[in-house]
């Protein structure tokens, strides 16, 4: 079957309509900068107030859980790491991107309330004070970046593949119906063109299919897991009836010694802190 786009022209015109904002293109030629100090990044950041006030906000939620309040950049860079703070500091600028990308094709705040319980599962379900934690909460937020460009290559088709689903149908199975590929593919692409680093863009990429992660199996299995917790939630908020506990595959389950009843622990702890999160990422 003849498909009517490709991934590599998404990515190609993705570049002129998903630009990434000034000031993360400097905090991370800072961070790469062997000679730039904690005070150099710090004061960056801060020049950029409503960013400052957001990192702020996340590093005092209860994403992290530390036992004091972080009051400064310059105190939250040696508890997190500088390219962490890149890393959030890039995936804040998501919410304004689709904001402004997304159009009438398709739903940017359903599609970004999903993100954001994508990233709150990702790093519930990430071992306790690892650092695959951080950057699966990153991957979380921007798991769908895709589906702008798409929207924004191909608006009709995207209309039918990725705002329409059929009855009964998972997105991603009428993604592939429509497309070829997935809004996963289309994430994981753009995000390693966005240079991001293969913890997060390859989770990302392969969420429907973690056993493709080779290195980061581990890392693919809690993003495949924690995007149809995500997408169950959002679902039955909305009153859809699509079984995304069904569509748990066994393996990753299995690579990270949970059951069901392990499942319904994580939803409850999601859901106790899920609107405080969603607050800082408001659009």
């Amino acid at each position: 079957m003849a498909y009517l786009i490709e991934i590599e022209d998404i990515i190609e015109n993705a570049g002129s309509l998903l630009t990434l904002p000034d000031i993360c293109m400097q905090i991370k030629r800072l961070v790469a900068d062997p000679a730039s100090s904690v005070d150099d990044l710090a004061g960056l950041i801060s020049k950029d107030p409503a960013l400052t006030a957001r990192l702020l906000k996340i590093v005092n939620s209860p994403i992290y859980y530390f036992p004091r309040k972080i009051s400064s950049v310059s105190e939250a860079i040696p508890l997190i790491g500088a390219d962490q703070l890149y890393n959030l500091a890039l995936a804040t600028t998501a919410a304004a991107i689709i904001q402004t990308v997304g159009g009438s094709y398709i739903e940017m705040k359903t599609l970004w309330k999903k993100a954001v319980y994508s990233a709150i599962f990702a790093k519930s379900l990430s071992p306790n004070k690892s650092r695959d934690g951080e950057n699966l909460f990153v991957a979380g937020l921007l798991s769908d970046i895709g589906a702008l460009a798409i929207v924004k290559h191909a608006p009709a088709i995207a209309l039918t593949a990725i705002g329409a689903p059929r009855k009964g149908q998972f997105p991603w199975q009428r993604e592939k119906e429509v497309l070829g590929f997935t809004v996963a593919e289309v994430s994981g692409a753009l995000l390693t063109s966005w240079n991001l680093s293969d913890e997060i863009a390859v989770p990302v990429g392969c969420q429907h299919a973690p056993d493709k992660g080779q290195h980061h199996v581990v890392s693919c299995c809690i993003l495949h897991i924690a995007t149809r917790l995500a997408a169950e939630t959002i679902d039955k908020n909305q009153g859809q009836t699509l079984d995304y506990r069904k569509a748990i595959q066994k393996k990753p389950l299995a690579q990270l010694g949970m059951d069901h009843k392990d499942i319904d622990t994580k939803v409850s702890e999601v859901n106790e802190i899920a609107p405080d999160i969603l607050n800082i990422f408001i659009i």
